[in-house]
């Protein structure tokens, strides 16, 4: 007997399940669809990081949604907890984006005066917060509120609280196809139907053939990224570290997360050696001491990144009851909580700020020869 759902959401990783969590508890009856295991792509291979300052330049509709998603984090951290006993590992001892030389501290001050909540921290300062650092660094913009979660902890806290509430899992099974059909779309998996009211596309970097299928424009740059992580003797510091082409990012076991390469367009799912050494080149030109350092693991993963850099959250222009929510790039993490939050509202027809509804719109992905739409933050 084929199932009937309110909504199915194709992909099961953070940004799928933290929809289907909204929606549950909404009284929404959900059913997420991953092909594989929930997690186990992009979320899996995340560092964590809710970068809300590090991602924005100055304040805007987008700096708002990032604050907003990460201000989500605070209630979740506890609501998740008590519905799944899941630790989700939000960090709360801030992040710190570093200058390493003058034209990126100039930069910094300038965003600075854009973001007065943030603190300026020199050079002498920053060695002390942060020991081994080398000289290189000619100080940093403190960011107290811009922490991290533990990725993986989080997805799995998502899913099981949207269990709780009544929702449903289908896993390794492929979506082959969707059709609608009056006001019911058909989800044709490769060994059952089911069918909905409503089709939230969350997959991430596979996104891509569902825009083309639907008569728009594939926005989706598939970003493979490399990452690997160390283990000290000792725990130097807490603060997340943001430069400009590393991060490092410390977690509560002991390891320090570093990435990423940027590698637009490979879709591989292999480490190769020459992107961890270019990793290691970055990070030991600011920690030399770090050589010593123990090797714990290395791992890579596919990012959702768009053409024109903006998330796609929202309903398709011409088909109604189809949904997009993708594209997140390496801010999957951190806007999950709005993200499920905002197509949660767009489901159950609450109000959404125009200007949130217009940024994110798939509407700005009209054909319109091989162009996307100029948007402004």
């Amino acid at each position: 007997m084929t199932r009937h759902y309110e909504t199915v959401i194709i992909g099961g990783g953070i940004i799928g399940h933290s929809i289907s969590y909204y929606l549950n508890k909404s009284g929404v009856h959900t059913a997420v669809v991953e092909k594989q295991t929930s997690g186990r792509k992009s979320t899996r291979a995340a560092a964590g990081m809710l970068g809300v300052h590090t991602e924005n330049e100055g304040s805007g509709t987008y700096h708002q949604f990032c604050e907003t998603s990460r201000s989500l984090y605070d209630e979740l951290n506890e609501q998740l907890r008590e519905l799944t006993s899941i630790d989700i590992g939000l960090s709360k001892f801030g992040m710190v984006e570093l200058a390493g030389s003058q034209e990126e501290k100039e930069r910094l001050l300038v965003k600075k005066t854009a973001f007065p909540n943030l603190e300026w921290v020199e050079s002498p300062t920053l060695r002390e917060m942060v020991p081994s650092l080398s000289t290189k660094a000619l100080g940093g913009l403190y960011m107290k509120r811009d922490g991290h979660v533990e990725p993986r902890n989080a997805c799995e806290a998502f899913k099981r609280a949207a269990l709780r509430y009544g929702g449903e899992l289908v896993e390794d099974c492929t979506v082959l196809e969707v059709k609608k059909n009056r006001e019911i779309f058909t989800v044709y998996l490769d060994s059952h139907l089911l069918t909905a009211d409503h089709v939230v596309i969350a997959s991430g970097a596979e996104s891509g053939r569902w825009f083309e299928t639907t008569g728009l424009t594939n926005p989706i740059v598939p970003t493979k990224g490399e990452c690997f992580s160390i283990k000290l003797r000792e725990n130097p510091f807490k603060e997340a570290l943001f430069f400009s082409d590393f991060y490092i990012v410390p977690k509560p076991d002991g390891r320090y997360i570093v990435g990423a390469t940027s590698k637009a367009g490979d879709q591989t799912s292999h480490t190769t050696a020459g992107g961890i050494a270019e990793i290691m080149k970055r990070l030991f030109s600011f920690f030399p001491e770090w050589r010593s350092a123990e090797l714990h693991d290395f791992w890579s993963g596919v990012r959702p990144g768009t053409k024109d850099g903006v998330p796609v959250i929202g309903e398709h222009p011409t088909t109604s009851g189809l949904y997009f929510a993708t594209g997140h790039y390496r801010n999957g993490i951190l806007l999950a909580p709005a993200t499920g939050h905002l197509v949660a509202n767009m489901i159950t027809k609450k109000p959404i700020e125009p200007s949130v509804q217009k940024l994110f719109s798939p509407g700005r992905l009209t054909k319109k020869g091989e162009e996307i739409y100029e948007y402004s933050n």
